[in-house]
């Protein structure tokens, strides 16, 4: 471990992505482009580490299990809600519809036979900054957290010492892992082999494939240039920032100063492959739980 707190060592399960310069957003010409996708550049000064996968369910429930037994949260058979700062926002939806794969009774969470490997859902992204900070509590991090505001380190995320999730255009460049095509598998997406969503319907000139009509396991289908798995489709996945305009030339960009709604990104498993583009840009109220929404952690390095 190094003098810096170990932020300079990749975490087990995540990989290591270093700073760099790209273009987020996407071009006029890309077929089924938004408006607010404006293609800008932007620098990313400091590296940082983001978990392989989505967070699964185990993972999940290992987690939230350790959070109750410490009293960071409450549970009931139907939700569970913060206990920290005076929070009680309420973190995983434990009866949310289609259906929560995560149980609790009497004191003990369990998870859906079959199911431990899938990516947990009906997640709000209050519950996604949540498992951040135990994560951080749990290795004897600093929160990255203050949960009576909800911001992430004081509004600089990039300098965060524990475990959050990552910035809008942090997600975008680990997506894109040095691509500019809509895909980071090129111009087309293949639901046969490459990733999970509604293969009903492809990209613009590309052939059709199947549709599972729920998650798969995690990393059921080929990491992109970075090592990171299911980037596109599965479940859409919370950012740290609010929604927003943007453009123009910038670093270390943090998003919104305020808002009403947080991005999600990736696309989900009932998508079309236009919505699993690198460049989409959904959002939703912190709120909201869905069984396409799930997350991935990230820790800033040194």
């Amino acid at each position: 471990m190094t003098a810096d707190d170990g932020q300079s060592e990749v975490p087990a399960g995540f990989v290591a992505i270093g700073p760099g310069t790209f273009m987020m957003g996407s071009p006029t010409t890309e077929s089924g482009r938004s408006s607010n996708e404006t293609q800008h550049q932007v620098t990313l000064t400091r590296g940082f580490s983001m978990q392989a996968t989505e967070v699964t369910n185990q993972q999940y429930r290992d987690l939230v299990q350790w959070a109750y037994d410490n009293g960071h949260v409450t549970a009931t058979s139907a939700s569970v809600r913060d206990a920290l700062d005076g929070s009680t926002q309420e973190l995983l939806d434990l009866d949310g519809f289609p259906n929560c794969e995560i149980s609790f009774s009497e004191g003990t969470f369990t998870v859906d036979a079959w199911k431990a490997s899938h990516p947990v859902l009906e997640v709000t992204w209050y519950g996604s900054v949540a498992y951040c900070d135990w994560l951080s509590l749990q290795q004897g991090l600093p929160r990255a957290y203050d949960h009576s505001t909800w911001q992430c380190n004081a509004g600089s995320p990039y300098t965060a010492p524990g475990y959050r999730l990552p910035t809008e255009a942090e997600w975008e460049y680990a997506c894109r892992a040095g691509t500019q095509t809509p895909f980071n598998t090129g111009f087309c997406l293949a639901a046969s082999t490459e990733a999970n969503y509604n293969g009903t319907y492809p990209y613009t000139g590309c052939p059709s494939g199947p549709y599972l009509g729920w998650t798969a396991p995690v990393g059921s289908y080929p990491a992109n240039a970075f090592g990171l798995y299911d980037m596109h489709g599965n479940l859409y996945e919370w950012c740290n920032d609010w929604y927003g305009t943007y453009g123009g030339t910038v670093t270390d960009p943090v998003g919104a100063g305020a808002g009403s709604y947080r991005v999600l990104r990736g696309g989900g498993w009932g998508d079309y492959a236009l919505s699993c583009r690198s460049a989409v840009r959904a959002f939703n109220g912190p709120d909201g739980s869905y069984g396409t929404f799930g997350f991935r952690p990230v820790r800033s390095t040194s």
